[in-house]
């Protein structure tokens, strides 16, 4: 009696059995084949010799001639070149081809040295990717330079007086008085202190505030510090009427908010405040949002308006 587990080890479901009686016909018709294949063929094996068997003697003593004599027993295989003294800098596509290299490796060649590429000693042509330590070692008896020149930079100084040498001249600024409210960027970089960044700033805060109340205004421009605000004051005026100001009975939340004066609670609460009580009839009404009073209405007040 077999054990129970020699018998589950070789029970097998019903496509396995289907596929290893399968695999076992293959494999004796394969081995079939092999044995009785020279029975199919003999006829037509004992045909051809009888037809070219002449020519194939014939072939076989000459590739035996051949090996004999050192030739190629392969003649359809490319003879080895011959190699000669050769300049890399200066060898056209003919000779990279008589040297052994395929035409496409030689258009390779070519066109990396067209690129710039200058061979300056023989164990520069192996960066060829075309070439390898083989190749190179076949190719490196024949390789000769000749100098190459280094390349020259002219002296953008060289024969020039030193009267010829630009001079950076330090601008003159005259004494100007500049309005601040009225003056675009050309007129401002005038003054002595201000530049094209500090001159581009001061306007941008101009558009924002609708105009300068006071020169301090200036030390909220980005940048600007009491130092540099010091040189420029005296350079300064300021013309009030040419202020814009922002009606309260009729501007948004958006509105006011674009003002740097005005947060966007501080904005909320004063439409707010209009909509419940209605219209302003004065800018005083405007201290009695918590929001608004004391400092902080002070500063806004001149930038405000009621009709």
């Amino acid at each position: 009696m077999l054990p129970t587990w020699f018998k589950e080890y070789l029970s097998y479901h019903k496509a396995e059995r289907r596929a290893i009686i399968f695999l076992v016909v293959v494999l004796f018709g394969l081995i079939g084949f092999n044995i009785y294949q020279r029975f199919f063929w003999q006829d037509d094996w004992q045909e051809i010799r009888l037809k070219y068997g002449a020519q194939i003697i014939e072939f076989e003593e000459e590739s035996k001639r051949k090996y004999t004599e050192g030739e190629s027993a392969q003649p359809w295989l490319p003879e080895k070149k011959s190699l000669f003294n050769f300049d890399p800098n200066t060898l056209d596509s003919t000779g990279w081809v008589a040297l052994g290299f395929s035409p496409k490796q030689t258009a390779a060649i070519i066109k990396y040295r067209s690129a710039g590429f200058v061979f300056r000693k023989p164990e520069d042509v192996k960066k060829l990717f075309v070439v390898d330590e083989e190749k190179y070692a076949e190719l490196q008896p024949f390789i000769q330079i000749a100098e190459v020149p280094k390349p020259t930079y002219p002296n953008r100084y060289e024969n020039k007086s030193q009267d010829a040498k630009p001079k950076w001249e330090k601008p003159e600024y005259k004494e100007i008085v500049v309005e601040l409210n009225a003056a675009d960027s050309a007129t401002l970089v005038k003054v002595k202190g201000i530049g094209p960044f500090f001159a581009r700033v001061i306007i941008e805060h101009r558009n924002k505030l609708g105009g300068y109340r006071n020169k301090n205004q200036i030390l909220e421009v980005f940048g600007m510090d009491s130092a540099k605000f010091s040189l420029i004051e005296n350079s300064l005026l300021i013309d009030t009427t040419l202020c814009v100001q922002i009606n309260i009975n009729s501007a948004t939340i958006k509105e006011l908010v674009h003002h740097p004066y005005i947060n966007f609670n501080q904005a909320k609460a004063i439409v707010n405040y209009r909509q419940q009580h209605g219209l302003f009839k004065s800018l005083t009404e405007l201290e009695k949002i918590h929001l608004v009073k004391g400092e902080t209405y002070r500063k806004i007040a001149p930038y405000l308006k009621v009709p």
